[in-house]
């Protein structure tokens, strides 16, 4: 087995041994709320991101182990080990290659603080960052969150920008390019029983380079929340509707046609 792989299913088979409770739940998988574990509480989560569809021969799967603890009453923070595996045709964007697969083992550290409760207040308003470092790249994303819950229905919104650092060596020369994503994501999510919600959630996705728009996309799918006494789970499948920058209705040079999110987790 891969060495990054072995560190990362030893990581998660550590984890997974400790004692279970209750949960918290999230009711979406792309779009945040603002709710945070109270101080002490700890839990365990799990993703599995599968992406399909390009111009060429491609596959991922992202998965992530984060544990999460609650700071203080409105603050809460995670550690992440990420792990990437992905096959795709060694010709780039032309067909007709030979399979070629690559890993990546990475890392992050999640901040997030409520400002206002979405039930209590007129509206649910929260800060979120993260920071992410993997061999060759550095990441900082920020996030304004809101949400607003009405009995058994929920509505969320996030505002997120993304700085990346990619860095290469070019015949014994460090070069770094750097992109800047925006995305805006929106979900609503109905309580169907007391452990059962569904709902959709819409991203709009862009990439900025030397300050011009490059890539710019719509996804949107269904999402689907089960939540039970000491774990919780959902799924979201996010299809590419439509690309704003070119010709082509979609844009299957920067993003995968397919992509669905399964999030795992359990209190500890």
């Amino acid at each position: 087995m891969h060495s990054s792989r072995k560190a990362f299913f030893l990581l998660f088979m550590l984890l997974v041994g400790i004692s279970q409770s209750s949960a918290n739940e999230r009711r979406f998988v792309y779009t945040y709320e603002t709710s945070v574990l109270p101080p002490g509480s700890r839990e365990i989560e799990t993703w599995n991101t599968y992406r399909s569809g390009k111009n060429f021969f491609s596959r991922r799967l992202d998965q992530r182990i984060e544990y999460e603890f609650g700071v203080s009453r409105d603050l809460m923070s995670s550690i992440y080990l990420n792990y990437g595996m992905k096959t795709e045709d060694s010709n780039g964007d032309e067909p007709g290659g030979n399979s070629t697969s690559s890993y990546e083992l990475g890392f992050s550290n999640e901040w997030k603080y409520k400002i206002s409760d979405r039930v209590a207040d007129p509206i649910g308003i929260g800060l979120y960052g993260e920071f992410t470092l993997v061999p060759g790249e550095v990441e900082i994303e920020g996030k304004l969150l809101f949400d607003k819950e009405f009995k058994d229905l929920l509505f969320a919104f996030n505002g997120v920008v993304e700085q990346e650092w990619e860095s290469e060596v070019d015949n014994g020369e460090t070069k770094t390019a750097r992109e800047l994503k925006v995305e805006f994501d929106l979900g609503t999510s109905y309580l169907l029983t007391s452990r059962l919600s569904a709902g959709v959630e819409i991203r709009q996705h862009n990439v900025i380079v030397d300050g011009e728009v490059e890539h710019s996309t719509l996804f949107a799918g269904p999402v689907i929340s089960y939540a039970a006494e000491g774990w919780w789970a959902t799924i979201a499948v996010q299809p590419q509707i439509k690309s704003f920058k070119g010709s082509t209705t979609l844009d299957l040079a920067e993003y995968e046609k397919f992509q669905a999110r399964l999030l795992f987790s359990f209190h500890i």
